[in-house]
C-alpha cells in the first residue's frame, strides 16, 4: 500500500516538473496550487509538532511519585549500602 502511494506521488511529481518544464498555459494555476500545498504541509507539520508537546507534557504531569517510588527505594537502598561499604572500609 505504501509503494503504490509513494509511486503515485513519484507519478505526480514528474508529471507537474514536465508539465512546468514543456510552459503550458496553465503554468500560474499549478504554481499557485503548489505554493497551497506547500502551506498546508507547514500547518500540518505545526500542528503536530504542537500535538507532540502536548502529549510530551501530559505525560510528564501524568507521571506520578507513586510511579517512582520502587525506582527511589532502590537508589536510596544502594547509596545506603555504599555508605555502610565505606564505613567498614574505614
Amino acid at each position: 500500500m505504501i509503494t503504490i502511494v509513494f509511486f503515485l506521488v513519484l507519478g505526480l511529481a514528474g508529471w507537474t516538473v514536465s508539465t512546468l518544464m514543456s510552459k503550458g498555459k496553465h503554468q500560474e494555476e499549478i504554481q499557485n496550487e503548489l505554493g497551497n500545498i506547500l502551506e498546508s504541509f507547514k500547518y500540518l507539520s505545526a500542528s503536530i509538532m504542537a500535538l507532540v508537546k502536548l502529549l510530551m507534557k501530559d505525560s510528564i504531569a501524568s507521571a506520578k511519585d507513586d510511579d517512582f517510588g520502587p525506582m527511589k527505594s532502590n537508589v536510596i537502598d544502594l547509596l545506603k549500602l555504599e555508605k555502610k561499604d565505606k564505613e567498614e572500609a574505614a
